[in-house]
């Protein structure tokens, strides 16, 4: 099945049965339980599957109850967003969340940001505004870098007007989207002033600083449509006949990327990455191999890649991400590569809690979690075996288990795409929290001991 999520499981043979449960729930009025709807939610749902979790969104939206964390968030465009209400409550399910999205009056941009009116007539959590450039762009001739100051200084103070109505209007934050690339004429135009790609270059930089300096939050469009492709992404059929922004096809994908930046928001981002370490970090079985079998780096594809990946992991470190191994391993035998191995990156001291014995994984993760102090749905968990990842989400279904594959070439990619470790922009309490969380673990094992 061809899928915009592949980092989550492939559905179950029994989905359809386990959502009719839910949505029988949902019909009497009552809230399903929060695990296994997160679940049935996260799978890599293909059309007809996406349309009934979205449907299952909207009616859970007005049941009360617990668990989920529930989201109020105007839309905000020059062009038609309504496309992206429902899928935005299909991603929140996957996410923790209750999404309900209320779009603005289509083309009010002006309205919201320079009135003294708040079309959206209630309180909200956040509002995205999605602006197509013909709201920011003013005259910028070729060549004229003034002009291009200009327009660029037009945009910011839009941006502005739009932060400071949200706050004062509904009282949240407003979160801007970044332009799109556009289709080139020419390699030169980033080096062209007044060329629509050096512009919108230029405005996503300036979108950045702001959210850098708490005036704005901010979603990368461009880079979820640099990942897609631009001629994918741009459908200029349904933009000049519908004023939609981006091909609606693609709407269950910028949903949940949204959905990630609302759960960074609310705190459901992923906090700790539970790793294995034989065919995940290293190629090769330590205890089978030995140090000198095992294939890390060494001039191989393979092993590259897993230097790749570990590289990968210890930037999630220096955001604040706590690192654990979880291991079918023998202690001794799993710390050797950490140790002594000359091309590994990660060392015993970037891991917070080592978990290495013959214990089910399940129940490793549970320790982790307690050493950790964080509950479940905080912890991510790599590894390369389809059987044990299976086995993780049926005992543990609020721990995220990231479909990475059997090739560590991906691991990157699925890690990164998942969207578990967003993040608002970073300060030193986040660069400083995977070595609190290590020390809170070293206590905790201490005390194990006593």
């Amino acid at each position: 099945m061809n899928t915009f999520f592949p980092w989550r499981p492939p559905l179950e043979e029994n989905w359809a049965a386990r959502v009719a449960e839910l949505e029988a729930i949902a019909a009497g009025g009552e809230m399903p339980d929060y695990a296994a709807t997160r679940s049935v939610a996260n799978q890599q749902l293909g059309p007809r599957q996406q349309l009934r979790i979205e449907r299952l969104g909207k009616r859970l939206g007005k049941i009360k109850g617990n668990g989920f964390t529930r989201i109020e968030l105007g839309l905000l465009g020059n062009r038609t967003l309504s496309y992206l209400c429902d899928p935005l409550g299909a991603a929140g399910l996957a996410r923790g969340l209750l999404v309900s999205a209320h779009e603005a009056p289509y083309d009010g941009v002006a309205g919201f940001a320079f009135s003294a009116k708040n079309c959206f007539e209630r309180g909200l959590d956040a509002v995205l505004a999605v602006l197509d450039e013909s709201t920011l762009q003013g005259e910028r001739p070729l060549l004229d870098r003034a002009a291009e100051d200009e327009a660029v200084q037009e945009a910011e103070r839009i941006a502005s007007a739009i932060a400071e109505a949200a706050r004062s209007k509904t009282g949240c934050p407003a979160i801007i989207a970044t332009l799109p690339p556009c289709i080139q004429l020419t390699s030169a135009d980033i080096a062209t002033p007044g060329s629509i790609a050096r512009f919108r270059l230029r405005v996503n930089m300036m979108l950045g600083d702001g959210a850098a300096e708490g005036r704005w939050l901010m979603w990368d469009q461009a880079a979820l449509a640099s990942r897609i492709g631009i001629e994918r992404w741009f459908d200029p059929i349904a933009y000049h006949s519908a004023k939609v922004p981006f091909n609606v096809e693609l709407c269950p994908l910028a949903a949940d990327n949204i959905a990630s930046l609302l759960a960074a928001m609310t705190g459901k981002s992923a906090r700790a990455l539970v790793l294995d370490l034989d065919n995940t970090l290293w190629g090769g079985v330590i205890g089978d191999d030995g140090l000198a079998g095992i294939r890390i780096g060494q001039n191989s594809a393979e092993g590259e890649a897993f230097v790749a990946f570990q590289n990968f992991v210890l930037g999630l470190r220096k955001r604040g991400v706590v690192l654990a191994v979880c291991s079918k391993n023998t202690d001794a035998v799993a710390r050797e590569p950490f140790r002594r191995h000359p091309d590994m990156l990660l060392k015993e001291e970037h891991i917070a809690v080592f978990q290495a014995n013959w214990d089910d994984k399940a129940t490793n993760i549970r320790a982790i979690a307690e050493k950790l102090g964080l509950g479940l749905e905080s912890l991510a968990y790599v590894d390369d075996n389809p059987a044990e990842r299976e086995r993780v989400r049926r005992e543990l279904p609020l721990v995220s288990t990231i479909e990475v594959g059997e090739d560590p070439s991906f691991f990157i990619d699925r890690v990164a795409v998942s969207g578990l470790f967003d993040h608002l922009p970073l300060n030193c309490d986040d660069l400083a929290r995977a070595n609190s969380y290590g020390g809170r673990a070293a206590v905790a094992e201490i005390r194990a001991r006593v």
